[in-house]
């Protein structure tokens, strides 16, 4: 990105704007929704609760707002790193490597998504339900060249939900502390994990 601001802000955003989305997003990827208030969102900001309801109309709004912009960010990168490479093998690396960077990047977002989809993603607008992470999962899986033909019992959709879910919950368990990170250096064996389940 060439902006000085993260990707969820405009350039056209006010200063007090800019300060809301950065302290929601670090708050709701660190606490949740449901464990972050207004008031915690402006300490944060730095703002009034004043300043925070004359850019959204509440919390929900907000974290609405962040949601839709955070999965659109996640998707065009992991769509990109779909892009990158030849064949099954390539892509694999390149998807799961992109996933890591983005881990290691910018764990809020990952971890905001990942918590909040529940709520949110049925709020969501329908251009940004129409671009899943299963479904690039899915269209990955759809290069290996074993999975899902005559004979194989692994289904191509079962595979997608495995890789997919796979990262996701890494993310979770580097956020936790449970795995040490940083994630990228997971990328060769969850690799090599994927590929078998594709053999």
């Amino acid at each position: 990105m060439t902006s000085r601001h993260p990707f969820f802000v405009s350039e056209d955003d006010s200063p007090a704007k800019r300060a809301i989305l950065q302290a929601a997003l670090k708050r709701f990827g660190e606490r949740g929704l449901a464990e972050t208030s207004i008031r915690a969102i402006a300490e944060e900001s730095g703002y009034s609760n004043p300043a925070l309801y004359k850019h959204f109309a509440g919390k929900d709004e907000l974290a609405l707002y962040l949601f839709e912009k955070c999965h659109a960010w996640v998707w065009t990168a992991m769509s990109a790193a779909l892009e990158r490479g030849d064949g099954f093998a390539e892509k694999l690396d390149s998807y799961v490597g992109a996933w890591l960077e983005l881990l290691d990047k910018e764990p809020q977002v990952l971890a905001f998504l990942s918590d909040s989809a529940r709520v949110l993603w049925p709020r969501a607008h329908a251009a940004i339900r129409q671009k899943t992470m299963i479904g690039l999962a899915r269209s990955l899986v759809d290069e290996a060249p074993e999975i899902g033909r005559p004979g194989r019992s692994v289904d191509p959709d079962i595979a997608a939900a495995s890789i997919q879910g796979t990262l996701a919950e890494l993310g979770r368990m580097v956020q936790v502390g449970v795995v040490r990170g940083p994630a990228i250096r997971w990328r060769g064996k969850l690799v090599t994990l994927f590929r078998q389940l594709a053999e």
